[in-house]
């Protein structure tokens, strides 16, 4: 201990010490004050004793029963029933009762005061305390019947309806407290909600009573769209973000429905199934309707809307239709095989190709046999199967836009994987007789498709994205040149 900090201490005790030593000096000057002052000291010590013995006894009996109760009735016996955490408030909410009963038995048995006056006294003051803190006890006894009720538990992921139609919120419960519920949202923020806004609110628990959650989207199309189109386009949608974790339950299957028709159109809903503890709804949303919109991009379909507008020229189009050779040419036109064709060889191209439509799980091409086409996949969506271990497993997946087997067509090689639809499916098929006649009046076009080619084969080898920019080019030479050679000799054996 340091000179000043001794100092310090010094200065706090020299008042008490001082009254302490005139007091006692007093009591030396006589006996009789001395002995009378003894004999009531020890009295009174006895007293505040056993007043601190049973006081003590009573408070650790509370500590000690509250305390079983938690370890061997809320966390195991409760919290097994209930599968989950046991909410704080209940395990408060009995502890104050047993601390209650402990100084009401104190004032009652330790003084020997009436515990009446007592009760009759803070029924007054409940009184009074209750219209200033009727908020507070609202939100205490809405919590209270939240735990006995349980329509959410700690955990479910639920939505609460506004009374604005379209606001809600929508979070994780972490937290089930004497005032408020705490959710957590998708984007990481704490919601703080009063208890007593929770039981006057409409709530959505996504995960009672079974844990998969089944959501709903809508979508509004012209009368003028097909229905099937749009059914299949957004099956397909719908149905390419399935499977694994963090991603639409693949059981049950999505399905897609007319819904309705009003004066904007049709409008056709779209249900999903989720695992909220996996994938919360507002990121299922945004996968599912990414996924639809991509793929109603690539069918030239667009939703519907209003029609207040006034055209003094012809109406706009709304839908890519399979048999415009203006739309095959814009579809083709999108494919990295096709890019450095001219208009004109464009236009030739789309007169020629089919349209072929495949139902629900139907084989497009299978792995092994012979093939000399290729095909665009235009709506719907197919799965990929390769071999291993001598059995089928599905390794990827083709949406519209992109293309596949135009290694058969390019090269005469068989097929190197089953194509199977994953819902109902129309895709273009190019055959080697299309494309030889642009070949015939094009001889460069070998080398420039060869080389998209390679560098589409090239992009799905992984090992080679470690390697450098040098490796890589070589590489994309070596493949170019490979494919190259056998584009030749496969057409040129034809001609």
């Amino acid at each position: 201990m340091g000179p000043t900090m001794l100092q310090d201490v010094l200065k706090r005790l020299v008042v008490p010490m001082v009254l302490f030593g005139i007091f006692a000096a007093l009591a030396l000057f006589s006996e009789d004050l001395l002995g009378q002052f003894g004999a009531e000291a020890i009295s009174q010590t006895r007293r505040v004793a056993s007043y601190a013995l049973q006081i003590g006894i009573w408070l650790t009996s509370a500590f000690l029963l509250n305390r079983l109760l938690v370890v061997f009735f809320w966390d195991i016996a409760i919290q097994r029933a209930l599968g989950g955490p046991v909410p704080r408030l209940l395990k408060d909410v009995v502890g104050a009762v047993i601390y209650l009963i402990a100084i009401t038995g104190i004032v009652a048995y330790v003084f020997q005061e009436s515990v009446t006056g007592i009760w009759a006294t803070s029924g007054v003051v409940g009184i009074v305390l209750g219209f200033a803190l009727r908020s507070l006890i609202s939100d205490v006894f809405t919590g209270l019947a939240i735990n006995i009720d349980r329509p959410y538990q700690i955990g479910d992921w639920i939505m609460m309806h506004m009374r604005q139609r379209d606001l809600a919120v929508i979070g994780n419960v972490i937290e089930i407290n004497w005032r408020t519920t705490r959710l957590r949202t998708a984007q990481g923020n704490l919601v703080v909600v009063p208890n007593s806004v929770m039981g006057t609110t409409v709530v959505t628990n996504f995960m009672k009573p079974e844990p998969e959650s089944r959501l709903e989207l809508y979508f509004q199309f012209d009368l003028g769209v097909p229905s099937e189109r749009v059914l299949r386009v957004l099956k397909a949608g719908t149905m390419a973000v399935v499977g694994g974790p963090g991603r639409v339950l693949e059981d049950p299957p999505p399905k897609v429905r007319i819904n309705e028709i009003n004066n904007q159109g049709v409008e056709y809903w779209v249900r999903y199934w989720i695992l909220p503890a996996e994938l919360s709804p507002n990121k299922a949303r945004h996968l599912v309707i990414g996924s639809i919109l991509d793929h109603l991009a690539q069918a030239g379909l667009t939703l519907a809307y209003p029609k207040r507008d006034v055209f003094h020229a012809p109406m706009p189009q709304r839908q890519l239709d399979t048999g415009s050779v203006g739309d095959r040419v814009a579809l083709l036109s999108r494919i990295e095989l096709f890019s450095p064709l001219s208009e004109l060889e464009l236009a030739t191209l789309a007169q020629s190709i089919q349209a072929r439509r495949y139902r629900d799980g139907e084989t497009l091409i299978r792995r092994g046999d012979p093939g000399e086409s290729m095909f665009v996949l235009v709506e719907g969506l197919v799965y990929v199967f390769a071999d291993h271990d001598r059995a089928e497993v599905r390794v990827g997946q083709i949406v519209p836009g992109q293309f596949f087997g135009e290694m058969s067509m390019l090269t005469g090689e068989k097929r190197s994987a089953t194509i199977t639809a994953a819902s109902e499916t129309i895709a273009y098929e190019i055959t080697k007789q299309d494309v030889s006649a642009l070949l015939a009046s094009r001889p460069e076009l070998v080398e420039v498709m060869s080389g998209a080619v390679a560098e589409r084969q090239l992009r799905n080898v992984e090992a080679l994205a470690e390697a450098s920019r040098e490796e890589q080019e070589e590489e994309r030479r070596t493949v170019t040149r490979q494919v190259m050679a056998k584009m030749r000799a496969f057409f040129l054996g034809a001609s």
